[in-house]
């Protein structure tokens, strides 16, 4: 693919978004069909603090520092150039819109924007932003989008108790993912206007725009996890990228990979070559999967620790997994447990078959062992 090296890259999180429900927002499944689809995408953690801390430094949340909510401000800013730093020195304006100072690395931004989540008005706020950003000569901005998320955690924590695990939101996945879908009209709506202010602007013809998602949402899947964080279930690490690159042919891409990979990927769009000042950059371009596709499997290692649930760790993760297409092994440090499940036969995550395929299992704690220490995690196991 040719360098891309003088468009602008609008880069969007739609937080907490649910993969499976893009084809209810007729804006963002034309988007899809029309653009680069990644659709067996899977984070580095499932929660926003340590996904995108990974996504802008391309490492695992323990190898870059954030491997905690207790630890969002220990990110190893004195040794790791991120992606927007890169960008800056290649001769992008950076900017970014976020929720929080919290929530990315400061490193490499050039204009700083915080909103107040309950007053944002996302779509005439971001407009604005793209209209004034228009007019430099090639720019990088990273807008944070989160409605949908806001008012699904508000109206959960105002119905049920945070700490309470009881039996009642976890049998009412039907009302559960109603509530969902009532939020994805707002969100795609937002996805029409961006894409209309980049057209309206004349911006549209050389600009990549990249959507994702950084984690998913329970519907009360699993019991313990009214939300993301706690487990490493697919329906929370199981996420997506929309990748819209003026005059390159749509594409879906089945192929196993990881938010990791956006970092090389939009380094090498943007023709920036990535040196031996790289070499601990543990994502993978992704450019690769779209022009010579391969049945070469992106192995994900996937680490987290929630805030609550059955087993709370915010100061150190304490679950984590390896997932190929056919198999997970999910390893719990706290009760020292583990899982695993056969994708293929059993997508839902619901038949712990671990106990009858020990040989299964071998191969897969080996890889699981090499992550954990390959990323200094110390555990029961490591």
């Amino acid at each position: 693919m040719k360098s891309l090296k003088d468009y602008n890259i609008v880069l969007i999180n739609i937080d907490g978004f649910r993969k499976d429900k893009i084809d209810l927002c007729p804006s963002f499944k034309t988007l899809k069909d029309n653009s680069i689809y990644f659709s067996n995408m899977y984070t580095a953690a499932p929660y926003t603090f340590a996904a995108l801390h990974a996504i802008f430094s391309g490492m695992y949340p323990s190898r870059n520092g954030v491997n905690a909510y207790y630890n969002i401000f220990k990110f190893k800013k004195d040794i790791i150039t991120t992606l927007p730093q890169l960008l800056q020195k290649s001769g992008y304006y950076t900017c970014c819109d976020i929720i929080s100072e919290s929530v990315m690395p400061r490193q490499g931004i050039d204009e700083w924007n915080l909103f107040d989540e309950a007053t944002v008005d996302f779509k005439q706020r971001h407009k604005k932003l793209l209209e004034k950003l228009s007019k430099e000569k090639k720019f990088f901005v990273f807008l944070h989008y989160t409605e949908t998320h806001k008012h699904l955690v508000r109206e959960i924590v105002s119905k049920y108790k945070q700490e309470d695990n009881d039996d009642e939101f976890f049998q009412s996945q039907n009302e559960n993912n109603q509530r969902f879908n009532s939020y994805l009209p707002s969100c795609d709506e937002y996805v029409s206007t961006i894409l209309d202010t980049l057209k309206e602007s004349g911006i549209y013809d050389n600009t990549i725009v990249i959507f994702f998602t950084d984690h998913g949402t329970s519907i009360g899947e699993k019991k313990g996890e009214k939300f993301y964080g706690v487990y490493t279930y697919d329906y929370t690490i199981g996420v997506f990228s929309i990748l819209h690159i003026p005059g390159i042919e749509a594409k879906t891409v089945n192929e196993q990979c990881r938010t990791l990979d956006l970092f090389p990927t939009i380094a090498e769009l943007a023709g920036i070559p990535l040196g031996k000042d790289f070499d601990e950059l543990q994502g993978k371009s992704l450019l690769e999967l779209i022009e010579n596709p391969s049945n070469e499997e992106r192995e994900v290692f996937v680490e987290t620790g929630g805030l609550y649930g059955p087993w709370p760790s915010a100061r150190k993760h304490n679950v984590f997994c390896i997932r190929s297409n056919q198999k997970k092994l999910i390893y719990n440090d706290t009760p020292k447990t583990w899982e695993l499940y056969d994708l293929e036969k059993d997508p839902m995550e619901i038949n712990n078959i671990y106990e009858e395929n020990l040989l299964i299992v071998q191969d897969l704690k080996k890889r699981l062992i090499w992550n954990l220490n390959d990323n200094n995690i110390v555990t029961k196991i490591s």
